[in-house]
């Protein structure tokens, strides 16, 4: 995960001295490498920390002779093998082509609409000289930030905001709704900051700034009416095993050493089985790190450490404990402090800190993650029985009601379907179709009652209610159809749950470790979304596409068990 920062100044006037200012302020990103590039009215920049093998050899910005067109780009480009073909490069070694280089001939091939055809996580930014054109795309969840600042004579973009400030003569003054919305526990809507002056650009969207202007768009969406139908039940489990498979190992494209979670659960632990037998790194390079509860002590709930040690029985791998440091809740570390532009209500990063110190000092530059699982492969919806019931599919009410078992009376089984249409919220849902909305409004609406530390009369004075109803109402036609699907959607592209949570593990770069997400993969995302519902939730089985491939690899303790522990105790003593 490398930075990037520039500037174009749309009135003709050339540019002098604001890049390297930008470039100063994200020292605390590029620990390998510093590459700046500048020509009459436009800058880019780059510091880079080096995590795939082609990395170490490119440079950035990277320029074109022929066309003059030059990339700065904070990126790892997945599918280099499709692409490198479809570009014309396959007479050179792959290794030696690096992922800047591949977006810039993508844009060279398809102009601005390269970043459809590109999966991997990226942000990036491409000066065309000849159009007079600067051209920025970001990756389809938002797992590399990109903010930028327009007016009529200039356009400025950088990993953080503090690059942007740096670059000089921009208004910094605070944006109450982002802030309050933060205060309240709610995630980030559309493309506010905590600054007037600076927007983000959207997660799956692209922005072109010429001499027609500043336009904005979305050039990745999931569609509500797309579904997957195979011949068999197994062949959706047999799918997710190879797309998720094609996930991790291009994950694991490292030249250095790579981690991974291990949680006791499903969604990491299959992912560190995969990557042990896909055959994509050599398995001494592997290393597994997992948060535990210390020893002797009275914890309140059970410590994971049976699971996690299950799966080491069978799949022997270099395997460290991490525990949690809560006190890094009160007083953050610099090399976090150095990466904060805005308000973080995040509290993951006490058991992260400790686990990406772990990893560097075994060498580690890349680790796997299982964020996304919940949302993707081993999504659980909330209703399904309201679902199948609003359907009117009857066969799979009856595989439901035998499902309950014969140790329940036909009553109890029968009143568990009937309860979804005598309650009238939970019936509601499908026409607002998903209960996130309906919560955010409602916890908005009435503070005081949920204890949270933003007063109610300053919510109703910034309009932040009017303001959560409007940029998070549910926009999919004949969601009602399908209310698990459209929640689906939703949670993974109407609100930037995912992409504010990989945003806060930046300050991971200052420890030179790269946190991946397989899960949050286009191919594992346009899958899981698109497979029936009854693929994730039937017969009283969750979880279950995910479930019927880790079986495959872990032991039935792990693969078959329906809760899940934590490391609470130690935020909740600190």
């Amino acid at each position: 995960m490398s930075s990037i920062c520039g500037l174009v100044h749309r009135d003709g006037r050339p540019v002098a001295g604001g890049l390297q200012r930008m470039i100063a302020v994200l020292s605390h990103w590029g620990p390998d490498a510093t590459g700046a590039w500048e020509e009459g009215d436009a800058a880019l920049g780059h510091l880079a920390l080096w995590t795939t093998p082609e990395a170490v050899r490119e440079r950035c910005p990277w320029r074109e002779p022929a066309s003059g067109i030059v990339v700065t780009a904070d990126a790892r480009i997945d599918n280099r093998d499709d692409l490198i073909p479809a570009l014309g490069l396959g007479g050179r070694p792959a290794a030696a082509i690096g992922d800047v280089e591949l977006i810039g001939h993508a844009y060279l091939a398809w102009g601005t609409a390269c970043a459809e055809r590109l999966i991997g996580d990226f942000a990036f930014a491409i000066w065309d000289a000849r159009a007079k054109r600067l051209f920025c795309a970001r990756d389809p969840v938002g797992m590399r930030p990109f903010f930028y600042f327009a007016d009529a004579r200039r356009f400025l973009f950088g990993t953080e905001i503090k690059a942007i400030f740096a670059a000089g003569d921009v208004a910094r003054e605070l944006n109450d709704l982002p802030i309050a919305a933060a205060l309240a526990g709610l995630p980030t809507f559309d493309d506010q900051t905590a600054f007037k002056s600076i927007r983000a650009l959207e997660p799956a969207s692209a922005l072109c700034v010429d001499e027609r202007g500043l336009r904005v768009w979305k050039y990745w969406r999931l569609e509500l009416g797309r579904e997957i139908r195979l011949r068999r039940d197994e062949d959706y489990a047999d799918a997710m095993e190879e797309i998720l498979r094609r996930a991790v190992n291009a994950r694991l494209r490292s030249h250095a050493r790579v981690g991974c979670l291990l949680s006791g659960g499903l969604d990491a632990t299959t992912c560190l089985a995969l990557a042990m037998r896909g055959g994509a790194i050599a398995p001494d390079r592997l290393s597994a790190f997992s948060w535990a509860l210390r020893e002797n002590d009275d914890w309140w709930i059970a410590d994971e450490r049976p699971f996690i040690e299950a799966f080491l029985r069978e799949n022997p791998i270099d395997h460290t404990y991490v525990f949690g440091d809560p006190s890094v809740l009160f007083d953050l570390p610099p090399e976090m402090r150095r990466h904060q532009d805005v308000p973080e209500s995040r509290v993951d990063h006490y058991q992260m800190i400790p686990t990406v110190i772990a990893a560097r000092a075994k060498g580690v530059r890349v680790l796997l993650h299982g964020a996304g699982g919940d949302e993707t492969a081993s999504y659980g919806g909330p209703d399904y029985v309201l679902s199948r019931l609003l359907a009117g599919d009857v066969a799979a009410l009856l595989v439901e009601i035998a499902a309950r078992g014969p140790q329940t009376t036909f009553w109890w089984r029968t009143k568990t379907l009937l309860r979804p249409l005598l309650d009238p919220a939970r019936l509601r849902m499908p026409f607002q179709y998903q209960q996130l909305y309906g919560r955010r409004c409602e916890r908005v609406a009435d503070l005081s009652e949920l204890g949270i530390p933003l007063p109610a009369a300053l919510a109703k004075e910034i309009g932040l209610e009017s303001y959560v109803r409007e940029v998070s109402r549910p926009r999919l036609r004949g969601a009602w159809l399908n209310p698990l699907r459209a929640h689906q959607i939703y949670a993974l592209t109407q609100t930037h749950v995912m992409s504010d949570q990989v945003a806060a593990w930046g300050y991971q770069t200052s420890y030179g470790i790269e946190s991946r997400c397989p899960y949050l993969d286009r191919r594992v995302i346009e899958f899981a979304v698109a497979v029936p519902e009854q693929q994730h939730r039937c017969a009283g089985v969750s979880r279950r596409l995910l479930r019927r491939v880790a079986a495959r690899y872990l032991p039935a303790k792990i693969a078959g068990r329906d809760d899940k522990s934590s490391t609470a105790p130690d935020l909740g003593r600190a």
